[in-house]
């Protein structure tokens, strides 16, 4: 009898922007419990994802972007890495696109929590993954994560977290950019958007008539955070500032109508947002067989 894998195959998802061909990759998921989300009850969270037609978990999706045009290939963050058991497949996934790691050029970073950054570093930290990639992340992102006293005053659970960040900046050495705002490279914009951490940042692609933006960590539940955007996680430094970016994010999604891309998103990884009354709704992007 064949054994069934108990895995998906690799998740890949290709999006025409413009000039650019942008691939949803999925690292794996992450099993957050509800009891990390304020300002709702784990009971009422699960209800919320039901009521969108999920299922009954509180497994949140880690993906990244490929952004591939203009002569660069660009990677947008770099999954976990399979560290805490989270994710480990962005390899896999590269692979099933026939992206060699050494192609990538530019490795993007939304911020430097461990389910963005893991992935960029091989078992010894010192080992990088994109060989020939440029690192380039917010200066503010870069300067939380090198504060010693940001690191003395974190709980010691958090603590991890600076170390591995400043493992990732370190493998990268003088392959790594900081920049605060505009083009990071022609077409291709850094969005700051302060409050899950200081430096968290979105990159908004726009080609011809086309609007992409990938907004980091705007949401970790988006059948639950986009029309409850006063809802909190526990990662968040400033929860405040969290949900005071995500409002002005959704805003402004729900009166442009950009295309939406984010870490957590569900796959296929591509999403639009409307104004629902007082609120918002997040709508999947089908799956197509064709480039559109």
């Amino acid at each position: 009898m064949t054994k069934v894998a108990q895995v998906q195959a690799p998740g890949l998802n290709r999006r025409q922007i413009g000039d650019y061909t942008v691939t949803a990759v999925v690292d794996g998921i992450i099993d957050v419990p509800f009891e990390l989300l304020t300002g709702i009850t784990p009971t009422e969270a699960e209800e919320m994802i039901l009521a969108a037609g999920r299922p009954r978990s509180s497994a949140m999706t880690v993906s990244a972007y490929i952004i591939e045009g203009g002569g660069r290939t660009i990677l947008i963050d770099g999954g976990a890495g399979g560290i805490n058991g989270w994710g480990g497949r962005l390899q896999v996934a590269l692979a099933a696109a026939n992206i060699d790691p050494r192609q990538i050029d530019h490795v993007f970073l939304t911020h430097a929590h461990p389910d963005h950054v893991g992935g960029l570093v091989g078992a010894s930290p010192s080992a990088v993954q994109f060989p020939n990639a440029e690192l380039v992340l917010h200066e503010e992102e870069y300067k939380f994560w090198s504060d010693d006293g940001n690191l003395s005053r974190a709980p010691e659970a958090a603590q991890p977290f600076f170390h591995l960040a400043r493992s990732v900046f370190a493998a990268y050495g003088n392959r790594r950019r900081t920049v605060t705002a505009g083009d990071v490279i022609p077409g291709i914009d850094l969005v700051h958007l302060p409050g899950h951490t200081p430096g968290h940042s979105g990159y908004r692609i726009s080609s011809g008539a086309e609007t992409l933006l990938i907004w980091g960590d705007i949401v970790h539940y988006p059948n639950i955070q986009v029309q409850k955007p006063a809802v909190t996680i526990a990662f968040d430094v400033d929860s405040a500032a969290a949900s005071t970016t995500r409002r002005a994010v959704l805003a402004m999604a729900a009166a442009e109508n950009p295309l939406i891309a984010g870490m957590h998103l569900n796959f296929p990884g591509f999403a639009r947002v409307r104004a629902s009354g007082e609120s918002y709704a997040i709508f999947d992007e089908p799956w197509s067989p064709s480039l559109i």
